[in-house]
């Protein structure tokens, strides 16, 4: 059975209140609606999930091409200066650290914090610039955690305090998250700050035109 209600709209360019429209909703029409909302979501996750993972794999690749650039490199410098060439497993030491330190920190950390950003900022309809605070507060979070879960299972030294992991935090991941949040979310979050920016002046610029309008139809009608 269909149900009907009145929508009230932005208000019109030529009378200055809102408009008004009947609408018709059917079970339909609802479910429509929330399919749409639903495959928007699970899109916008979906993408996010890709992003990360595709520039974490770039990360890997790009850092073990430069790994084999500087061994070459090394090995190179070795031979004219008939030095020793070192150990046969040097390079794939370097590649598996790589690989170990890139899927750490990008999955384990950066990715994750990066997700809670975006998480918040969507809650409660921020700016996606907003984020940046929370994903760096996030990623703190999350490598005390995976720290204090090392010495707790790996080692028998104490816990170091909060500041100095803060610190440490701070001069060795501060860059490379930030670095990483531009590259994967900075043009989304640029993007959506000129489409709110751009929304605001357009809705300015409306209530200007309704306000001009509404004062020309009063002295008309005096």
């Amino acid at each position: 059975m269909a149900t009907a209600y009145i929508e009230t709209t932005i208000p019109s360019l030529y009378t200055g209140r809102p408009a008004q429209r009947l609408v018709e909703t059917t079970p339909s029409s609802r479910w429509r609606a929330s399919h749409g909302e639903e495959m928007k979501a699970a899109i916008t996750v979906i993408t996010f999930v890709a992003r990360h993972l595709l520039f974490v794999l770039f990360a890997i690749v790009a850092g073990c091409v430069l790994w084999t650039i500087v061994y070459g490199l090394l090995l190179g410098v070795a031979v004219i200066w008939n030095q020793g060439l070192g150990g046969p497993l040097a390079y794939p030491t370097g590649i598996m650290m790589i690989l170990g330190v890139t899927i750490f920190i990008g999955w384990g950390i950066f990715a994750p914090a990066s997700a809670i950003g975006a998480g918040f900022c969507r809650v409660f309809n921020l700016p996606k610039l907003a984020a940046i605070p929370v994903v760096f507060v996030s990623a703190f979070a999350l490598s005390y955690l995976l720290y204090w879960a090392y010495i707790m299972a790996l080692t028998t030294h104490p816990m170091p305090s909060t500041w100095i992991v803060l610190k440490n935090f701070t001069i060795f991941l501060s860059l490379p998250l930030g670095a990483y949040w531009w590259l994967t979310e900075g043009p989304g979050a640029l993007f959506d700050a000129f489409r709110r920016w751009l929304g605001c002046r357009l809705r300015q610029k409306e209530h200007k035109m309704n306000m001009a309008l509404a004062v020309t139809g009063d002295k008309i009608s005096k």
